[in-house]
């Protein structure tokens, strides 16, 4: 039978592991994301006002990261 020690490394590796991926698909879904918002936006508006748009969708991703990773700082 392994020892505990070695099954909680196993745990937090594989846990380590785990996050990795998850932050990897929410890089690729967020991109995907803002890459159809702007293909839709640019059929309608004009391209300042898409980048305008872009930028505000980029900041507010960037605030919430920020606030997700203070909030985990404090557990």
């Amino acid at each position: 039978m392994p020892k505990l020690r070695d099954m909680v490394v196993d745990n937090v590796a594989k846990n380590n592991e785990q996050q990795k991926i998850m932050d990897k698909a929410m890089f690729f879904i967020t991109m995907a994301v803002y890459s159809l918002t702007a293909g839709t936006l640019i059929e309608y508006v004009s391209i300042p006002t898409l980048l305008k748009i872009i930028g505000l969708m980029l900041t507010g991703q960037a605030f919430y990261f920020l606030w997700k990773s203070d909030t985990a700082l404090n557990l």
